[in-house]
C-alpha cells in the first residue's frame, strides 16, 4: 500500500522535450526510499532509477521490473511486467478502457466495480506556495500536496519550474495510466489529473511521506540527468513474447 501511494505522489516527476532538443529525449531520476518504524530503531534505505524517453506522442518509463508505455498515435497505453512477462493496455483517449479483449472475456460487474472503487476511495488536494528556490539548474516554487487512501495519509512538497517546457498532453496520460494497475482505481485518476492542473511548470523534485500505523515511509524522486538520445529500436513495443493479461 505505501509503495502504492508514493508511486502515485510522484508520479507527475516527468519532463517531455525542452526547447533545447529536437529529437528524442532521454531522462534519468534517483529515487530513494526510507523506510522504518517512528521510533527509528528499525529501518531500511531502497535506491533505484527510473528511466524514460520521450519522442513526439510517445513515451516510456521504466522502473524496476516495470514499465509503462504510451503511443498516442495508436491511441493506447500498456503497462508491462518484465518479471512476469505479461501486459496490458488501455485506450488513451478512454482511461480504463481495454485496447483489446480477450476471447470470452467478461466485464467486471457494476457492483463489485463499485465495491472495489469504494475500497480505493481517494482525496487529492495539491495547494501553491510562494516559497520559491533553486534545485540544480531550475529556479522552481513549491507545491503542497496531500493524498489519503484507505486511512493513510502521504503529504508530498512538489518543486516545479516554468524552465522546461511541457507537453500536457502526453504528461497527463502518464500521470492517469499510473491507476490502470489495480482494479476499481481507474475512476481516481480524473481528481489527481485536476488538481495537477494547479501545478505551473514541470515537477522536477518531490520529497513524500506516508504513515501507516507504526511504519513511516520517506521517498524522494530527483531529476538527474536530461538529454537527446536515440530510444533503442524495442522501446515503442511490448515484447512479441508477452502475454495479455487483465488487470488484477
Amino acid at each position: 500500500m505505501i509503495r502504492t501511494l508514493a508511486l502515485i505522489s510522484t508520479v507527475t516527476l516527468s519532463l517531455t522535450l525542452s526547447s533545447a532538443f529536437a529529437g528524442e529525449i532521454f531522462m534519468s531520476h534517483k529515487i530513494t526510499t526510507d523506510s522504518y518504524k517512528k521510533d527509528k530503531k528499525d529501518g531500511e534505505t531502497e535506491v533505484r532509477t527510473s528511466k524514460q524517453w520521450f519522442a513526439g506522442d510517445k513515451l516510456r518509463s521504466d522502473n524496476g521490473d516495470e514499465s509503462v508505455l504510451m503511443l498516442l498515435d495508436k491511441d493506447s497505453i500498456y503497462n508491462i511486467d518484465h518479471k512476469k512477462k505479461t501486459y496490458f493496455g488501455y485506450q488513451a483517449s478512454t482511461l480504463g478502457m481495454p485496447v483489446e479483449t480477450e476471447a470470452g472475456g467478461e466485464q467486471m460487474p457494476a457492483m463489485l466495480s463499485s465495491m472495489m472503487g469504494n475500497m480505493f476511495k481517494m482525496e487529492v488536494t495539491i495547494e501553491p506556495t510562494n516559497e520559491t528556490k533553486k534545485i540544480g539548474q531550475w529556479n522552481c516554487t513549491k507545491y503542497n500536496q496531500t493524498l489519503k487512501m484507505m486511512n493513510v495519509t502521504t503529504n508530498t512538497e512538489l518543486w516545479a519550474t516554468e524552465e522546461v517546457s511541457i507537453d500536457k498532453n502526453l504528461l497527463d496520460k502518464f500521470m492517469a495510466s499510473q491507476f490502470m494497475t489495480k482494479s476499481g482505481m481507474q475512476d481516481l485518476a480524473g481528481k489527481m489529473l485536476k488538481e495537477a492542473e494547479k501545478i505551473k511548470g514541470c515537477v522536477v523534485y518531490s520529497k513524500s511521506v506516508t504513515t501507516m500505523g507504526n511504519k513511516r515511509t520517506e521517498t524522494i524522486d530527483e531529476v538527474t540527468e536530461i538529454k537527446e538520445q536515440a530510444a533503442p529500436q524495442e522501446t515503442w513495443a511490448v515484447p512479441a513474447k508477452y502475454k495479455m493479461k487483465k488487470p488484477e
